[in-house]
């Protein structure tokens, strides 16, 4: 396809209608459409200045329908000299080829075309890869540039998140007038604000939007400025809770640590702490894993959100994705369903996501626990399915009520998949409890 790209300025403008036709008709259906389009692409983009005009217009009236075909194009023009009226030519024909050509070539040598091409870009929302590129080569743009090219996409959220990603933030005047906007593009701002002179630091600590950045590049900030966002942290509530959901304590000085947990102590701000301590625990060490257990024992609000911490831990697919195993020692998980058995408030945290269970290797404790807590048996005995010969079952069978139906039901979804022993303990349950009777026949 490249080749062909390569071909067209040669061929007479009927053939090339012609070609293009062919193309587009043979594509719709075809899994490799993307791919085709992006190498044709990259070949007309080789020779984009022997194409002529109105072969040009003919292409890119097609990135309407294949947008690849466009970023093909603008991926091919990238080391070869370009005239800029070519380039303002290609980019007023279409706001896609405008986008692509902001995405993927140098442009500082014409700020006057970067700047053209971003008002036709502006008022798309999806715009990816503009703001990476146009921060790779920000320096290099004149300072009246950079502020026209930033002050057209202050609004576009995509943009600002990929663009205030790769930027040195020092070269950024105004930081304050992009945060309120997202939670994501604020978090950039504090995770990055050792990147900022004094004064700028300052200024920005007055938001409590970039706390939870803050928090997570705590470490890269200098001893004295840890200890002005401490001060922050013990006289601005709004600030401290926002830290303290990402503050690592893992890799934290002593120090800071004895200060967060007595900040951590009360109403909000406890249950705050607790779902990081939660969130944390394989990470931390021996010691203040003893203190959040015992701090679970005697605040019901550390304790509901040290419960929703570990729980959500447990179960996050994105941890997984990430690379980030939350693994708990056998130990550990003693300790935290023996927690469970003896705390209200830690077990309704702990049971937010109820998968975090078969995490737990004592099925027996396990079972324990959710009988307990009848009223989230229904939806556990649902989750059961084929695990259900994981569990002592005889403990469950003499249940009576909505919950008997349920379990009854689920019994009978599975019963194919249980051990033999089983299936016989069920028959004979089957006989002596009616609600359970009733569930496995509805089935």
């Amino acid at each position: 396809m490249e080749r062909i790209g390569e071909l067209l300025s040669e061929l007479p403008k009927d053939y090339v209608r012609v070609v293009i036709q062919i193309l587009t008709a043979d594509s719709w259906n075809r899994l490799d459409r993307d791919v085709n389009f992006y190498q044709l692409g990259l070949g007309i983009g080789r020779i984009i200045d022997k194409v002529d005009r109105e072969t040009i217009k003919l292409l890119i009236k097609s990135c309407e329908y294949y947008q690849s075909l466009c970023r093909g194009i603008a991926k091919g023009m990238e080391g070869i000299e370009v005239d800029k009226d070519l380039l303002l030519y290609l980019g007023n024909l279409s706001e896609i080829m405008a986008m692509e050509i902001l995405a993927n070539l140098e442009l500082y040598r014409f700020p006057d075309v970067t700047e053209k091409l971003a008002l036709i870009v502006s008022q798309l929302k999806h715009v990816p890869n503009v703001g990476s590129n146009i921060a790779r080569q920000f320096d290099k743009f004149p300072l009246e540039s950079r502020k026209r090219i930033i002050d057209m996409f202050k609004d576009n959220i995509m943009f600002l998140y990929e663009f205030l990603q790769s930027v040195n933030l020092s070269k950024i005047d105004d930081l304050e007038e992009f945060l309120g906007k997202s939670h994501e593009i604020d978090e950039i701002i504090g995770y990055r604000l050792y990147e900022v002179n004094d004064r700028i630091k300052e200024k920005l600590l007055n938001y409590p939007y970039i706390a939870s950045g803050v928090g997570k590049g705590f470490q890269n900030l200098s001893y004295y400025w840890k200890r002005k966002v401490m001060e922050k942290v013990k006289e601005d509530k709004e600030f401290a809770k926002g830290f303290l959901s990402t503050i690592d304590f893992s890799s934290l000085e002593d120090e800071f640590t004895v200060a967060l947990v007595e900040i951590g102590r009360h109403g909000d701000l406890a249950r705050v702490l607790g779902k990081n301590l939660g969130g944390s625990f394989p990470y931390l060490t021996e010691d203040l894993k003893t203190l959040a257990l015992n701090m679970a024992e005697k605040n019901s609000d550390f304790a509901y959100g040290f419960g929703e911490g570990i729980s959500e831990a447990l179960s996050s697919f994105s941890n997984f994705i990430r690379g980030k195993i939350y693994e708990l020692k056998k130990e550990d998980q003693e300790k935290i369903l023996n927690l469970a058995l003896n705390s209200e408030s830690f077990a309704k945290g702990f049971l937010t996501v109820l998968n975090s269970l078969f995490f737990f290797e004592d099925r027996e404790k396990v079972l324990e626990f959710i009988i307990k807590y009848k009223e989230y048996l229904p939806n556990f005995i649902e989750q059961f399915g084929r695990r259900l010969n994981e569990f002592d079952l005889s403990k469950l069978l003499s249940l009576k009520g909505e919950i008997g139906i349920e379990l009854g039901k689920t019994l009978c979804r599975n019963f194919a998949n249980l051990k033999r022993e089983n299936k016989e303990l069920i028959l004979r349950w089957i006989n002596e409890n009616g609600d359970l009777k009733e569930g496995f026949l509805e089935c």
